[in-house]
């Protein structure tokens, strides 16, 4: 009996981390985080919407292929930021240069996961079945957010400047 018991607890405990540690309130704990946490809550995913559909961070910025990858993505790009917050010179950091680089870590899947219909939804608009045939017929390499660069963050250029000139 104590080992379903031990089981039991561990899964509720790492489910439970795995939620607690996946929002921006969590994520934004680091100073360095703050102005995409600020243009995360101003966007639409952010809640800012009529809806009040929020994602959050792991929505977008870890995989959700299979649980196996999103718990060691999950795990490896923690580890990452912790040990980037203990070591690194974060105020040296090119924010505007990494949005460049934004296909190594906002995941497809991710958005595939809220935006299950889009294939369905784009066939039925003359616009959006041209701009997603290739995608979905697997024709090209881009990835959801090539297109779509400045979702999630409203104006985050802009916090991003102003953040860098110490306002």
């Amino acid at each position: 009996m104590l080992v379903p018991t031990l089981v039991f607890a561990s899964w509720v405990f790492t489910e439970m981390m795995v939620e607690q540690t996946a929002g921006e309130s969590f994520c934004g704990g680091c100073h360095t985080m703050g102005p995409m946490v600020a243009a995360y809550r101003a966007d639409i995913h952010g809640g800012a919407g009529e809806q009040g559909v929020k994602a959050k961070c792991t929505h977008c910025h870890i995989p959700h292929d299979n649980p196996v990858t999103y718990m060691i993505m999950k795990s490896r790009f923690g580890i990452h930021d912790a040990w980037a917050q203990l070591t690194y010179d974060l105020d040296s950091i090119d924010w505007q240069a990494k949005r460049s680089h934004s296909e190594n870590y906002v995941f497809d899947s991710g958005c595939l996961q809220c935006h299950k219909d889009l294939q369905r939804a784009s066939e039925s608009s003359a616009v959006s079945f041209v701009a997603h045939r290739p995608y979905f017929l697997g024709t090209i390499e881009s990835k959801c957010v090539t297109c779509h660069d400045r979702v999630g963050h409203k104006n985050l250029s802009e916090r991003l400047a102003t953040a860098s000139m110490g306002e």
